[in-house]
C-alpha cells in the first residue's frame, strides 16, 4: 500500500471515528437506559470505548505522519502533512464540539 493510500485511509477513519462519537453523543447517548440508582450505563462505556479508539486512531495516525513525512517520495510528505493537519485539527475540536454534542442531547 502506498503512502497516499495508507495516509487517506487513515484520515477517513479519524473523521469517521470523530463524527460518529459526536453523533453517538448528541443522538444515541441520552435515549440509552441507564438503571435508577447506576452512576453509569452502557451508554458511559461505549463513550468510553468510543473515545479510547479514537485516541488510538489518532496516535497511528500520527506516527504514520512522522514516518511517511521521514521516507519516500514528495507525494508521500505531502500526505504526510495533510494527514497531520486532519490529526491535529481533529484533536483540538473534540473537546468543545463533545461539550456541545452534550448540550445538545439535553434539549
Amino acid at each position: 500500500m502506498t503512502g497516499i493510500k495508507v495516509a487517506r485511509l487513515l484520515s477517513v477513519s479519524c473523521i469517521a471515528l470523530f463524527a460518529f462519537g459526536l453523533f453517538f453523543r448528541a443522538v444515541i447517548y441520552s435515549r440509552m437506559y441507564i438503571a435508577p440508582g447506576d452512576p453509569y450505563g452502557i451508554s458511559d462505556i461505549i463513550e468510553f470505548l468510543l473515545g479510547w479508539l479514537l485516541i488510538g486512531v489518532l496516535g497511528v495516525s500520527a506516527i504514520t505522519a512522522i514516518i511517511l513525512g521521514i521516507k519516500g517520495p514528495r507525494s508521500n510528505r505531502v500526505a504526510a502533512a495533510w494527514l497531520a493537519g486532519i490529526v491535529i485539527i481533529t484533536a483540538l475540536l473534540f473537546a468543545p464540539l463533545h461539550t456541545l454534542a452534550a448540550k445538545f442531547s439535553s434539549w
